[in-house]
């Protein structure tokens, strides 16, 4: 169940997310291959400090609390991607190779943003955290391919800001639920 958690939040925030339009851009210059192992490396760093970091959290803090805390996390998560207003990568980011490139731009561009902080906040009461890692980055892995393929394609049939309501949306709904059960 923590994978399939992580795995359904974590894609839900990236679609129409700043790194996935970052793809759009990558997706001219790099193979598929490139990128996904690019995606990968990255990911799995960012979202492996933010998972381990909230291991260590989680026995210092009573359960309850947890609940609490994540359920407003969600929320707060949720309103967030309905607000925001993402920036495309610039010719900056062409400077290493295809997969330090790409990895590099998912590392430092998921500092701090909703997806890592999900990964950490799900690993704070996870009973098994590397499910969540593996949920987190295959949710990552997954959108990825999908806005390496059709995402350029999927704006301009769907306004940005329907995807993102519909992902806002989804959080909330989540962090409801945490802090109904």
């Amino acid at each position: 169940m923590e994978f399939i958690e992580a795995f359904v939040l974590v894609f839900a925030a990236e679609i129409g997310d700043k790194t996935q339009l970052m793809l759009m851009t990558l997706a001219a210059k790099y193979t598929m291959v490139q990128m996904l192992l690019g995606i990968l490396l990255g990911v799995f760093l960012n979202h492996g400090a933010a998972v381990f970091l909230g291991s260590l959290l989680s026995g210092m803090i009573d359960q309850n609390l947890l609940q609490i805390f994540a359920g407003l996390m969600f929320i707060f998560f949720g309103i967030i991607i309905i607000i925001s207003d993402d920036e495309d990568c610039t010719d900056k980011c062409f400077r290493f190779g295809p997969i330090i490139t790409t990895a590099l731009t998912f590392f430092l561009g998921e500092i701090g943003d909703k997806t890592q902080l999900t990964a950490m906040t799900l690993a704070m009461e996870a009973q098994y955290p590397l499910m969540v890692l593996a949920g987190s980055v295959a949710g990552m892995l997954f959108i990825g391919f999908i806005g390496i393929i059709i995402g350029s394609s999927l704006t301009k049939h769907i306004p940005s800001y329907i995807i993102k309501t519909i992902s806002g949306l989804v959080f909330i709904l989540f962090g409801l639920m945490r802090l109904n059960g």
